[in-house]
């Protein structure tokens, strides 16, 4: 398009020069016989002559010597009366003919020279004070001549066209640029909606993109592809060790329970505890990064909660905590999944029996404005813990014994993939911690 821009800017100049080189010329040579036309006078004995004007040798450029002097002149001029008779002329380059009618213009025509070179272009005006005509002539063929007036005269001839030549270039460059981008810009938008969770159906597709830029979405692709299939080996792997170890560690708590209460056997037993919830953690890990489906629909909020209070509720009550819940009576519709909302709040409950001591207070509350904000009354977490984006295997104590590091991680990844959020509440971080859980408002149905 660029290349094209300045053919047509180039063809549309030449046939702007081509068309008016010569009125260039002839408006050039009209100017010039308007300014010297006051010095031809008529003199005391009557006699007229043209007074010359006297000429800047510096200002003119070789070959020519002189305006109407030296071996090449660029002009030469004539004074004739109506007879024609020659009154008054240049050494070289004086026009030859009669001339025409008097009148208040100047006419242009050409003609050869009193000796008979040429063509000249011949420009001749009457001068009333002097009864006579004034004839001034340049050579037409001359192209030094004309390069010369071409140069004096082409900005105020051509300027138009430099500048329209100019701001079409300048548009031309931003439309061929934002042309060019625009697809570019849409492979842009896919890059950002692909996610751990949208990776192993988004990719990018940019075959409008320009040519330029193919290989890089080529190689863009197939880094997805490889990283996708680290992924998926990443989650079969933990999912087959995880069922893989389930057994064993069934038949050891077992072979525990059947021994004698000491120190040495809790202790077995904690750690026989611990890696269960591990293993549990990391297949609730791989569920959520792809291994199963889940399909968030519109449900009840609030008697979901319930629901899922009712089940786990009652063990946490057993061991010393008290719960209490608000907002359970009316119905909050969202859109989500019972077994992840399931998931998110069990992982809360299992760190309040985990990280606070017994007899702290957890209150459950259910808000119209489809949020549940889980506080308890415990120590809290550290003022340098995040608000959200909640990293595996961070745990907000220094105690590798009490946990993996992984609850928090799974809620924030249960919530996303049912479209909502799971953030910190930094309001009341001395009375201990408190984690809202908001959902997103079912859509529009066809009735309404």
């Amino acid at each position: 398009m660029s290349a094209l821009t300045l053919i047509v800017a180039g063809t549309i100049l030449t046939l702007e020069f081509t068309r008016g080189q010569f009125a260039i010329e002839e408006r050039g040579l009209s100017t010039q016989i308007r300014e010297w036309a006051p010095s031809v006078r008529r003199g005391p004995g009557g006699e007229v002559a043209f007074v010359r004007p006297p000429e800047p040798s510096s200002e003119i450029d070789p070959p020519y010597t002189g305006l109407l002097t030296g071996d090449r002149p660029v002009y030469g001029y004539t004074v004739v009366d109506t007879d024609g008779t020659v009154l008054d002329r240049s050494e070289s380059r004086a026009p030859s003919g009669r001339p025409g009618a008097a009148g208040a213009g100047v006419v242009l025509s050409s003609g050869p020279a009193l000796d008979g070179s040429g063509p000249l272009l011949i420009a001749e005006l009457y001068i009333p004070e002097a009864g006579v005509w004034f004839r001034l002539a340049r050579a037409r063929a001359d192209v030094s001549a004309l390069a010369s007036t071409f140069y004096a005269e082409s900005l105020a001839e051509l300027g138009w066209a430099a500048v329209a030549m100019l701001l079409v270039l300048v548009m031309t460059a931003v439309v061929i640029v934002r042309v060019s981008l625009h697809d570019l810009r849409r492979v842009a938008a896919q890059a950002v909606r692909i996610t751990f969770d949208t990776l192993g159906h988004e990719r990018l597709v940019g075959a409008s993109a320009p040519a330029e830029v193919q290989p890089l979405i080529l190689a863009v692709n197939q880094a997805l592809d490889s990283i996708e299939a680290g992924a998926v080996a990443q989650r079969d792997f933990s999912i087959h060790a995880a069922h893989e170890l389930r057994t064993p560690l069934s038949d050891l708590r077992l072979r525990l329970e059947s021994l004698p209460h000491d120190r040495d056997r809790d202790a077995a037993m904690r750690d026989v505890d611990a890696m269960a919830r591990l293993i549990e953690q990391l297949l609730n890990i791989a569920r959520l990064d792809g291994g199963a489906a889940f399909a968030p629909e519109p449900l009840d909020l609030a008697e979901t909660v319930a629901q899922v209070l009712r089940e786990a509720a009652p063990r946490l009550v057993s061991a010393g905590w008290s719960v209490e819940a608000d907002g359970l009576d009316t119905p909050v519709e969202v859109i989500g999944d019972p077994t992840l909302i399931a998931l998110v709040i069990r992982n809360l409950l299992d760190n309040v029996r985990k990280h606070t001591p017994a007899g702290t207070r957890l209150s459950v509350v259910v808000s119209a404005d489809g949020s549940v904000l889980l506080r308890d009354t415990g120590p809290g977490l550290p003022r340098s813990f995040p608000d959200s984006g909640f990293s595996r295997f961070v745990r907000g104590t220094g105690d590798s014994r009490s946990g993996s590091g992984l609850g928090l991680a799974i809620c924030e990844s249960a919530m996303r993939r049912m479209g909502g959020d799971f953030i910190l509440e930094r309001a009341d971080r001395r009375k201990g911690a408190a984690f809202r859980m908001r959902f997103q408002p079912p859509g529009p149905t066809p009735s309404s």
